[in-house]
């Protein structure tokens, strides 16, 4: 488990679907060119700093605030999202994403050529780009990272699936044969390429289990890691090697403060230059500040109330309590939860109440699930009653020994999901279902979540709030997440349905729009009859940023309505960004090194853990997209 989960904060699926789709129907597309190990500390947080937009050397320096960082640079294992900022600033896609629109753009490949048949794409890398380190850029580097890291990353297995054979005629060649026509090998691969010469000295096994790259991070992007010291900063320089614009920063740091309110303090009062996702709770407060401006936009993600099913012949030693596997009980808190208020309340209005495990971000296959849980307090508990709960009065109610009361954990790092919680249990008081809220750190709660016990999932809670985000061009990635095959990998709350299973299978060979969505949408139904997650509300990207200090900044992924700086898909918007005309470029730090931590955080413990609050998990999805004939 991790922060958020998924890419969250990219829209715009049919502009993109289409931008990509019509781009994989040309034969030839010809794109211009692309021109410290973690220390497990959190160090000192009680020295007060002032961060500025350079350090003593005069160099521009972006910093950016976060609560949580991750817990590790390693991709073959890391679930964070706050990795995917990392990373899309240090390492290329095959093909990269369009800021504009998210349609293909040059990335490791500077152009490709679709087959007639559709089910061959041939890339040409550009023979004269090179790793931060020196080491040329080569076809190996591309089939290592599709064949190992496309297969044994936790986050990126699956989007192979489809491939059949990856062929590597010379150094700047790479021929991808598929199954059948799949438009995500051109638009939609999301597979960081890593350099062979340094992962692929690393045994399958150590890349998987506990192995932590060299610093600096050798990559192929505008910036490459050189510090990361957890629970104070990540430290990016410029890629010597770089060939594209010159950014204007010559570094960008990351900074960790020990909760969100403390991020965004840190913001009001000019230590940091930006934060990428803020807290509800402050967004009004945000946009009132003169020197602040404020970004609300569109997200593939959500927040939901997650349940213990794992099955007995799956999950020997889980535990929990059995309770909470009983439908009658989750049916009847989907009734009694008032998804409105929880909106109102813990996310300030910021985001909508939520109607079931797909977005309406995604268009093309949404539509309000036909079983969608209106608020009715009273049915709720009829239907407890039906199911021989027995109602107790002021205490939990009981069935042959058993007591609907649950705990249910919550990250210490948000305290929107804190809110959250209180109020569920408020709701759920109400027809005699008890949760004990438990406020853990992220780190608490992953452990929680996969702990297994000889080697099978063991998962330790009765329910918790966190979240998931998806692709920004398709919804496979949330769907796979309650498929049986999860179970084991980024399954959270272990459900496991066969009719879902299949459909899920069925759906990711289908084509035509219409009817996948129709299958989408009966899986959708399975979900809300067996409410294998409540989800509480579809969640918006938040940003916001000084204008007194950085300028230049336009949305981005896509330009009508996206991000501030496209985090996690592309780093193209940060080649733009500037320092504001007459920032201030005084430095009472190191040049950065200990900044943010913590604008008077005396009074705050910083604790390894949580953004906004969905956890970081992006992607695997096993579904082709059609390409146009």
């Amino acid at each position: 488990m991790a922060s958020t989960r998924g890419p969250r904060g990219h829209r715009g699926l049919i502009a993109a679907v289409a931008a990509l789709v019509a781009a994989l129907a040309l034969i030839g597309v010809v794109a211009l060119p692309a021109a410290a190990q973690d220390s497990g500390g959190s160090g000192d947080t009680s020295t007060e700093t002032t961060a500025t937009t350079a350090d003593d050397s005069g160099d521009a320096v972006l910093r950016i605030g976060w609560a949580q960082d991750p817990q590790t640079l390693n991709p073959f294992v890391a679930l964070d999202e706050e990795n995917y900022n990392v990373w899309a600033l240090n390492w290329d896609l095959l093909v990269n994403f369009s800021a504009e629109d998210l349609s293909p753009a040059p990335g490791i490949a500077e152009s490709w050529e679709v087959s007639e048949d559709r089910k061959t794409v041939t890339f040409k890398l550009d023979p004269n780009r090179n790793w931060s380190d020196g080491e040329p850029i080569t076809s190996k580097d591309v089939k290592f990272s599709l064949e190992t890291l496309g297969k044994e990353g936790d986050l990126f297995a699956g989007y192979t699936s489809n491939v059949t054979k990856i062929e590597t005629p010379d150094d700047e060649t790479v021929v991808i044969t598929t199954k059948q026509p799949d438009a995500r090998i051109v638009g939609g691969l999301f597979i960081y390429m890593l350099p062979e010469h340094i992962w692929g000295k690393v045994p399958i096994d150590e890349l998987t289990g506990s192995y932590q790259p060299e610093l600096p991070l050798v990559g192929s992007g505008p910036y490459v890691l050189t510090e990361f010291s957890r629970g104070r900063i990540i430290r990016m320089e410029r890629n010597p090697e770089w060939q594209g614009p010159e950014p204007a920063f010559s570094e960008v740091q990351y900074i960790k403060y020990g909760n969100q309110d403390a991020v965004e303090r840190a913001l009001r009062l000019g230590e940091v230059d930006m934060v990428v996702e803020v807290d509800p709770s402050t967004f009004e407060r945000l946009e009132s500040d003169p020197n602040i401006e404020t970004l609300s936009s569109p997200s593939p993600s959500y927040t939901q109330l997650a349940f213990n099913l794992c099955p007995d012949d799956l999950c020997p030693d889980a535990q929990f309590n059995p309770a909470v596997q009983d439908v009658a009980v989750r049916q009847a808190l989907a009734y009694a939860v008032d998804r409105d208020k929880v909106n109102a309340i813990s996310a300030r209005g910021t985001a909508f109440p939520g109607s079931g495990i797909l977005p309406s971000f995604y268009e093309a296959f949404y539509e309000v699930p036909e079983q969608n849980y209106p608020l009715d307090v009273e049915l709720a508990k009829q239907i407890l009653d039906d199911a021989g709960w027995v109602d107790n009065g002021d205490n939990p109610r009981t069935k042959d020994g058993e007591e609907l009361s649950f705990d249910l954990a919550v990250r210490s790092e948000s305290p929107t999901n804190i809110q959250a919680a209180k109020l569920v249990a408020e709701q759920a008081a109400e027809i005699g279902i008890e949760f004990n809220v438990d406020v853990v750190s992220v780190d608490k709660l992953t452990e929680m979540t996969i702990r297994k016990v000889d080697g099978k999932p063991a998962p330790e809670f009765d329910t918790f709030i966190w979240g998931w985000g998806g692709d920004p061009y398709d919804p496979s990635f949330l769907m796979s997440l309650l498929t049986t095959d999860e179970i084991g990998g980024l399954s959270d709350g272990f459900y496991s349905n066969p009719e879902y299973d299949a459909l899920y299978t069925e759906q990711a060979g289908i084509f035509d729009t219409a009817e996948r969505k129709s299958l989408i949408q009966e899986m959708v139904a399975l979900t809300q009859e067996d409410v294998a997650y409540l989800v509480l509300t579809e969640d918006p990207n938040l940003q916001a940023y000084r204008t007194d200090r950085i300028q230049g900044i336009e949305p981005s992924c896509p330009s009508d309505g996206g991000d501030l700086i496209c985090e996690q898909v592309s780093y193209e918007p940060l080649l733009t960004i500037e320092p504001a005309t007459g920032s201030s470029a005084s430095s009472s730090d190191d040049g950065g090194g200990s900044a943010g931590v913590l604008i008077g955080i005396a009074a705050v413990v910083v604790i390894g853990g949580g953004l906004l609050f969905w956890r970081s998990r992006k992607k695997k999805s096993d579904e082709p997209l059609e390409m146009e004939e």
